[in-house]
């Protein structure tokens, strides 16, 4: 029987749309796409990771990197880019609904340290009964390790959990573990997804 719901945050419970942020500063399409590149190419998931500890470190190990856009990375990686996490209300109001059914709630997300003191300040995360986090565990998803601290830490059995995450590699890395996984494409098909799981899941 699943008794506990794991979630993802980015695009699930709170908005993560980085070309939309980017877009914000006015730079023409070509260096947009090309920041994006500098930024999210690969370094994102070490700032994920808790190899740099804050945007600042990040910035400047991207502007040694990439002396001729040092203006334009400075103005973007700046504290105030976390503002960009937007709660996604259905999903967060869904979250309490199943807190109030009596299912624990998890988070397991890849998230920098400076996001998660942002985003543990909303609302829901007060409703949830733990979480795992990248940057603590210097490990990101779709890596067993994130998956594994989870289960343990909390005494979970993955055969209980059913993990919704947007992205189908962090899902599938999940599933090899014995966790029931969801690949959350909008909230209405997930919800309907997790509702009949979770209606087979009682019937047993």
């Amino acid at each position: 029987m699943i008794k506990n719901i794991v979630f993802d945050l980015g695009n699930v419970l709170v908005e993560f749309n980085p070309h939309e942020y980017l877009a914000s500063f006015g730079f023409d399409k070509e260096t947009e796409n090309t920041l994006f590149g500098m930024i999210y190419g690969g370094r994102w998931n070490s700032y994920d990771r808790g190899d740099y500890k804050t945007i600042g470190d990040l910035r400047t190990a991207l502007c040694k990197e990439y002396p001729e856009y040092s203006d334009e990375l400075s103005e973007v990686l700046q504290p105030e880019w976390v503002n960009i996490h937007r709660v996604i209300t259905d999903t967060a109001e869904y979250l309490g609904e199943l807190k109030q059914r009596g299912y624990k709630i998890y988070i397991l997300s890849n998230l920098s340290a400076e996001s998660y003191e942002y985003i543990k300040k909303l609302d829901f995360f007060g409703k949830t009964d733990g979480g795992v986090f990248s940057t603590f565990e210097n490990a990101c998803k779709p890596e067993e390790k994130l998956y594994s601290v989870l289960l343990e830490r909390y005494g979970l059995s993955a055969d209980e959990c059913v993990f919704l995450d947007d992205r189908p590699e962090n899902i599938k890395a999940a599933e090899k573990l014995g966790i029931h996984g969801i690949v959350f494409t909008s909230f209405g098909e997930a919800k309907q997804q997790l509702e009949n799981l979770l209606k087979q899941s009682e019937s047993v």
